[in-house]
């Protein structure tokens, strides 16, 4: 489970990215990095728990350690769908750094616990019928890609046969989507995943995202979240997200493509004051998009493809350094009252970068108020990047060699919509064999104990992984 994998994006495609205008290939090298970082985060959580909380890991996770090593060399494959569940990545980092003592351990034994309820999940996708007894202190059994169930007040244990919750007073069949309440009546609640599935009209492709309302690990996107939605309430999504996903394809079917890749979850967050729009995404979370009910389906095909953006270039450096992990210089941007770090400047420019061929292409399509609206938002977002470029570029002796050449790209797509950035003759500096740019990128994951905490979309921790050139 923890033999390295090596991964090679070139320079064409590092390209691509930076221009927000990512290939297939590129997006698989993201895809596979993230099932890779995944399993060295999971594996590096077995090995740091066993060693620095043994009483904790033999009474809650020992069991269901095992069972995750019997699904994975039962099924891969399956195994690996469990582990990209989104907040799963926010589970493991939490685990991880309460382990490490670097954050909150109130909730370890918790935490920990759920290992076997992920391994249970795997098996059970992976087609086994595994069988084990699990502690559950907070009432709330979670099952990846399954849902969630809460148990009745006062059950602190789950005893698990395959398909099968068998409690005291009820069974709770966790198969289907419908919710089961559990035979003969008992208080049991099970809550399957909701799936919103948006169709397009061929060869366009359709959206597919599961709606997380129950997971515990959902609240991380720096805003309140909603509970578990109704029929009304989905039936609200799917209405919204039509017309924008048919906006997306209609304007942009390259980038609708993109976005069909990235985006796998949506979290529903609370309406902002007076209804304001809301959006957010977090590194751990790779794939989920939290917003708040929007029915305007320019912003919400704008909110789209700012985050898928932010999902992008997140996953691309947790793989390469674009800046200097020990630059600790902060600056002002467009579109944030508080100076930045020179990363999140990065990653903020980046998503902005990405809008800019949006909103002129809503121009184009427009006229009268619509239209002078759009010319507005691109003007005001064009001003915001180039101000932004010019801030990354001033300060290229923080930029790494891959850092240098992707905020080059970025400012050659700036100026391909007409905002130009008054650059300096900029030389590369020298990689590998001295060409000028960057030939491509090759990543050997490491086995990593400890991640920073989770945070805004905009927070880059340090990276997880080796870099070799060649």
């Amino acid at each position: 489970m923890t033999e390295p994998m090596a991964l090679r994006i070139t320079a064409e495609d590092l390209g691509a990215l930076a221009r927000c205008r990512p290939v297939p290939s590129a997006l698989a090298v993201l895809h596979r990095a993230q099932t890779s970082r995944r399993l060295f985060l999971l594996t590096g959580l077995a090995d740091s728990a066993r060693r620095l909380v043994p009483d904790v890991w033999a009474r809650s996770a020992a069991a269901g350690w095992e069972l995750c090593r019997q699904a994975y060399e039962a099924n891969p494959r399956a195994f690996e769908e469990v582990l990209r569940h989104p907040h799963a990545g926010v589970w493991l980092g939490r685990c991880l750094r309460a382990v490490h003592g670097t954050g909150a351990d109130e909730d370890l034994a918790v935490d920990l616990a759920r290992l076997g309820a992920f391994g249970h999940a795997a098996a059970l996708r992976g087609g086994l019928r595994p069988r084990l007894v699990l502690p559950v202190p907070d009432g709330l059994l979670w099952l990846p890609t399954l849902g969630a169930v809460r148990l009745p007040e006062g059950a602190g244990t789950a005893r698990l046969d395959g398909w099968t919750l068998e409690l005291p007073e009820e069974e709770v069949n966790l198969r289907g989507n419908e919710p089961d309440h559990g035979r003969r009546g008992g208080a049991a609640r099970r809550f399957p995943p909701h799936r919103l599935v948006i169709p397009s009209a061929a060869p366009a492709p359709r959206l597919s995202v599961v709606v997380e309302d129950v997971d515990p690990y959902r609240d991380v996107h720096g805003f309140p979240v909603q509970p578990r939605q109704t029929p009304a309430q989905l039936a609200a999504w799917r209405t919204a997200l039509a017309p924008a996903w048919r906006l997306l394809n209609d304007l942009m079917p390259e980038r609708a493509a993109d976005c069909a890749t990235l985006w796998s979850a949506l979290v529903p967050l609370q309406p902002g004051p007076l209804g304001r729009g809301r959006s957010s995404s977090t590194r751990e979370a790779y794939g989920a998009v939290a917003v708040a009910p929007e029915r305007d389906p320019v912003r919400l095909a704008e909110t789209v493809l700012h985050e898928t953006s932010h999902i992008a270039l997140a996953a691309l450096t947790d793989l390469v350094d674009l800046t200097d992990p020990q630059d600790r210089t902060r600056h002002r941007v467009g579109w944030r009252p508080d100076p930045r770090p020179l990363a999140a400047a990065l990653t903020g420019t980046h998503a902005h970068l990405g809008l800019l061929e949006f909103w002129s292409r809503v121009y184009h399509e427009s006229d009268g108020v619509p239209a002078r609206a759009a010319e507005a938002r691109l003007r005001r977002y064009g001003r915001q990047v180039v101000m932004a470029l010019r801030v990354l570029r001033r300060n290229g002796a923080a930029l790494t060699p891959w850092g240098s050449y992707f905020v080059d790209c970025m400012t050659d797509e700036a100026e391909l919509h007409g905002f130009r950035v008054r650059r300096p003759g900029v030389i590369h500096p020298s990689v590998g064999s001295g060409v000028g740019r960057p030939q491509s990128v090759r990543v050997a994951h490491e086995e990593v104990e400890d991640i920073p905490p989770s945070g805004a979309s905009e927070v880059r921790p340090p990276p997880s992984g080796r870099l070799a050139v060649q």
